[in-house]
């Protein structure tokens, strides 16, 4: 019924870029039910007439995994760390894009895994780059505290806040000190802690601050955070002593920018492939009313979007304008192409 369902979608680029974001997440957080009917879905995505450009980056991402698999098991032969880290070793042009990274100052313990990893990997394949996309990367910590010892799954940006307190567990630290300490740019800094201070499913959260706002973009240089040394899961409610907790929630996997690009990205991604469709037709045709034109435009273009009266009518000015075509002296809505 579903694939029935997406024969109709006319929008199939979006659909297939928010596909693919949630698809990262659980392929990143190895959070997938069936990873065999994963698969399987990117050859269904293909039947029913899929953009195969974005089919193939799906196919791609699972190739990937399964390489990183093999890769990680071959790496943590070559260490004596190698129950603390998992890499996964993407190709960035089917994963990502290079505006999506963010700057962030890992905590020591992490930052030393990095030219270990490079090493290994050039070793294995020379002339290859790899570039740290840590928003798409997480871990596990363990907080201890008065009341007990809890293990706590993160994201990078989290744990790069929490280890700001590291050293001084005890102290109130302002925002601008913890952006100096990050380094993370303040959007991300606002969500991050944000998700540290009001996570939903705690009673108890991991972060105290004052004044008491109630958004994070309402945050100061001079709001101060610390630790909440009375932080537990609290089931029935008596505090535990032990247990573990998920924080990473959403996993952010692209920024606010590149949010903004992604939406962007599409527009002109729709401008270019309906330039190429009526670049298309007139060579076919020759000369075509605007009528039969843009009948067969939106022949062309209904398995990846339906572009609108106006998309069309600006792309085929442009074109005229910079001579793939041009109008019939004699019948201003017949156009011709322009060899």
């Amino acid at each position: 019924l579903l694939l029935l369902v997406l024969e109709y979608v006319s929008n199939k680029n979006v659909f297939m870029r928010y596909h693919k974001a949630h698809l990262t997440r659980r392929l990143i957080l190895d959070a997938s039910a069936d990873s065999e009917k994963e698969e399987d879905m990117v050859e269904w995505l293909r039947e029913v007439g899929m953009p195969a450009d974005y089919v193939n980056k799906l196919a791609r991402m699972f190739q990937d995994i399964k390489v990183s698999e093999d890769l990680n098991t071959q790496f943590k032969t070559s260490t004596a760390r190698h129950d603390a880290i998992n890499i996964k070793i993407l190709n960035a042009g089917a994963w990502a894009r290079g505006s999506e990274r963010v700057t962030v100052s890992l905590p020591v313990e992490l930052e030393d895994y990095i030219p270990e990893v490079e090493e290994f990997y050039k070793k294995k394949h020379s002339g290859r780059k790899l570039q740290w996309y840590h928003h798409m990367s997480n871990g596990t910590i363990t907080f201890a505290n008065e009341v007990g010892k809890f293990d706590l799954d993160v994201t990078t940006f989290q744990m790069a806040v929490l280890f700001a307190w590291n050293q001084r567990p005890n102290e109130r630290v302002s925002y601008e000190n913890l952006r100096l300490a990050t380094e993370l740019p303040d959007p991300e800094l606002r969500r991050t802690l944000w998700s540290l201070v009001a996570f939903p499913k705690l009673k108890r959260q991991l972060l105290c601050y004052s004044p008491i706002v109630s958004q994070a973009k309402d945050f100061a240089e001079h709001t101060l955070f610390w630790i909440n040394q009375e932080f537990s899961l609290v089931k029935n409610g008596k505090p535990q002593k032990r247990g573990k907790v998920n924080l990473i929630g959403r996993l952010q996997l692209s920024t606010e920018r590149s949010q903004l690009e992604d939406n962007h990205s599409i527009v002109q991604l729709r401008i270019l492939r309906t330039q190429e469709a009526i670049i298309k037709i007139l060579k076919m045709r020759k000369r075509i009313t605007n009528a039969a034109l843009q009948a067969e435009l939106v022949d062309i273009l209904k398995n990846m979007f339906l572009p609108s009266k106006k998309m069309i009518k600006e792309q085929l000015e442009w074109l005229i304008e910079h001579k793939y075509m041009r109008r019939d002296d004699d019948d201003i809505n017949t156009f011709i192409y322009m060899a």
